[in-house]
């Protein structure tokens, strides 16, 4: 899950826009809290895949996460 995480991270547009720098994405674990709700979601996506979660329970996962 890891070098998923990793992957989607490493995405240019994401640095770009100034969501994460190169060096947070070598700091940061999967298990740590990045303050960018948008990466929270990729990883309560990923998560929710890995783990076989229907589509409706993981987009009730990130709606409330993104209600908080």
């Amino acid at each position: 899950m890891k070098n998923i995480f990793k992957t989607y991270l490493e995405d240019p547009l994401l640095i770009e826009k100034n969501y994460i720098t190169q060096e947070k994405i070598d700091e940061l674990k999967i298990i740590e809290q990045s303050g960018v709700k948008l990466i929270e979601v990729f990883k309560l996506a990923i998560n929710g895949n890995i783990d076989g979660e229907t589509e409706g329970v993981t987009s009730r996962k990130i709606n409330q996460y993104l209600n908080k």
